[in-house]
């Protein structure tokens, strides 16, 4: 089951230890090496220092109340998070990003983008076209395996060959039946 990432923004951050909330979720840590959740910032009055910061690794569990952790050891600050501050720093954001293909054409921005809840890793990014462009054409869905390279200026996806724009086409023509046209008419065999 995908998630999108809108559902998870404002999530409640509850404590196994005290059944209460600890936090809301606001804006998630993507590595863009691997497209993946790696934490997320998070904020409420309960929370001691800001920005706290929320592993996925301490996620137990993800319901309808909201993400369970064990207690609020688990939120922490950015300070001795090495690793992680090297994510920080790349200061990569997926939304809005422009989305071109293999030979530089614009496929528009990402507008969306869902993520599997077991391991957080992006899975499918849904894009919007500038208001003229989305006259004649749809929004596109583009699944992690058609991505080809990330940057903080773009990500640069597949190209369609020809081969499959041609079965694309051939399918949709096999699929459209027109109610106008002649039945074409059985023959009948005499039998005598």
């Amino acid at each position: 089951m995908l998630i999108p990432i809108e559902r998870l923004i404002d999530t409640p951050v509850m404590s196994l230890q005290t059944g209460g909330e600890l936090a809301r979720i606001r804006e998630p840590i993507i590595d863009p090496r691997q497209m993946t959740i790696v934490a997320f910032y998070v904020d409420g009055r309960l929370i001691d220092t800001h920005p706290s910061i929320l592993h996925v690794a301490d996620i137990r569990e993800y319901g309808e109340i909201g993400m369970i952790i064990d207690d609020s050891d688990k939120l922490m600050g950015k300070e001795g998070l090495v690793r992680l501050q090297q994510i920080i720093d790349f200061g990569f954001q997926l939304d809005g990003i422009r989305v071109i293909d293999e030979h530089n054409r614009k496929l528009g921005k990402v507008s969306d983008y869902a993520i599997e809840p077991q391991g957080y890793t992006v899975q499918q990014l849904y894009t919007e076209q500038s208001f003229i462009k989305s006259l004649s054409n749809v929004s596109s869905v583009i699944h992690r395996s058609q991505i080809v390279s990330v940057s903080n200026e773009h990500i640069v996806v597949q190209s369609p060959t020809l081969a499959e724009k041609a079965t694309e086409q051939d399918t949709l023509r096999a699929s459209f039946v027109n109610p106008f046209r002649a039945k074409p008419q059985q023959e009948t065999i005499d039998q005598d």
